[in-house]
């Protein structure tokens, strides 16, 4: 099972991923948090890029950036946990981007 957990900065997000993630363990099941951007050495050096850094960025590189990231998450770290049955809970996914680097930052999101 794959749960992503969308909202605004500052919703609670990350907390709803600790206390489901907490309770879920407590119940048993093999549980994944992860979050994008990060989740990996990649998705951890694009967040830093595009979140903490003076670095400017256009709305397509951004884009580019974030979708290299989750191409590296799904690989290394969702597809194996579910291959194995585990629960995946991550904190932000394809609606951030589409809402982010999409209405956002101005970029068509039908391509």
């Amino acid at each position: 099972m794959f749960v992503t957990f969308e909202g605004t900065e500052g919703s609670g997000k990350s907390t709803q991923v600790r206390l489901l993630s907490q309770r879920l363990r407590d119940l048993g099941y093999d549980v994944v948090a992860t979050r994008e951007p990060g989740g990996t050495s990649l998705g951890e050096a694009v967040r830093e890029i595009v979140l903490g850094s003076n670095i400017e960025v256009s709305a397509e590189a951004e884009a580019y950036l974030m979708t290299a990231a989750r191409a590296e998450h799904v690989r290394q770290v969702i597809r194996p946990a579910l291959a194995r049955g585990a629960i995946v809970l991550c904190d932000r996914f394809v609606d951030s981007t589409l809402a982010y680097q999409g209405a956002g930052r101005g970029l068509p999101t039908d391509e």
